[in-house]
């Protein structure tokens, strides 16, 4: 072989061999996209929230970056409730139910979920997986949904770990909501479920927000946007991301279509 056979022999083989990054770490996997931390505002958990302010949700806002599902018609997704000290088959309807909400909002987007004892959020192991676990890279966070994606910007792969460490509960949604057809700023339309009352974080309103991330939406965080689902920050009692508001709708409208 001559010797510039040679060269372009070494040089492609060093373009193949690329460092393998720490399987499974979220922080370091070569394919991971965003990290999406969700926090309290109740004083205690974080720092006291300010009162809601202006369009509450009627707001029209949304956050989207681009990056969306492929084929958003069959996702799979694994629902592992060990330790989240909420009755197993009440927590998986509640994680449920938070998926369908964004279901009904889009005709393209339709989950399908297992329960199941084995598989763990926070690990890229071509599972989407909810599950509750310890988050010790955001300490307090409520929640942290990990979203891995390809250089097409298709989504490959989304985990939700829910805090442990922290009091959950079910509260079951008493809204039916409409969200058939186009988004409409309508009062009507939407609904603010009573707060439960409960020093515990609501299972399906965490879930809600974080199943938002799962498509891909973004955290909001002025007081205007406080009453929408993609509210960036949580609270103990809170049920009111159960539902959607005007400016969840468009988001996920925007991505997927009505």
């Amino acid at each position: 072989m001559k010797w510039w056979g040679v060269v372009l022999t070494a040089v492609l083989l060093a373009l193949l061999v690329v460092p393998a990054a720490a399987a499974g770490d979220p922080a370091t996997d070569s394919t991971q996209a965003v990290v999406f931390a969700e926090y309290a505002r109740d004083g205690v958990h974080g720092p006291a929230a300010k009162p809601p302010q202006g369009t509450g949700v009627l707001s029209s806002t949304y956050s989207y970056s681009g990056i969306h599902w492929s084929d958003p018609t069959a996702i799979t997704c694994y629902i592992n409730t060990a330790n989240s000290g909420v009755t197993g088959g009440d927590a998986s309807a509640a994680i449920r139910a938070a998926f369908q909400t964004w279901d009904e909002a889009s005709t393209a987007l339709y989950y399908v979920c297992y329960d199941t004892t084995y598989w763990v959020a926070g690990v890229k192991d071509g599972k989407n997986v909810v599950s509750w676990g310890a988050i010790t890279k955001y300490p307090n966070a409520i929640a942290v949904t990990y979203i891995w994606y390809n250089v097409l910007k298709h989504i490959v792969e989304v985990d939700t770990v829910m805090n442990v460490d922290l009091l959950w509960s079910v509260t079951p949604c008493s809204i039916d909501q409409e969200l058939s057809g186009k988004a409409i700023a309508n009062l009507t339309r939407y609904a603010d479920p009573a707060n439960s009352g409960l020093l515990s974080f609501d299972v399906q309103n965490i879930m809600t927000h974080e199943a938002g991330h799962w498509i891909m939406l973004g955290d909001l965080y002025k007081s205007t946007d406080s009453k929408l689902t993609m509210y960036g920050y949580g609270s103990t009692g809170e049920l009111i991301k159960d539902t959607l508001g005007y400016g969840d709708e468009l988001g996920v409208e925007r991505v997927y279509g009505v």
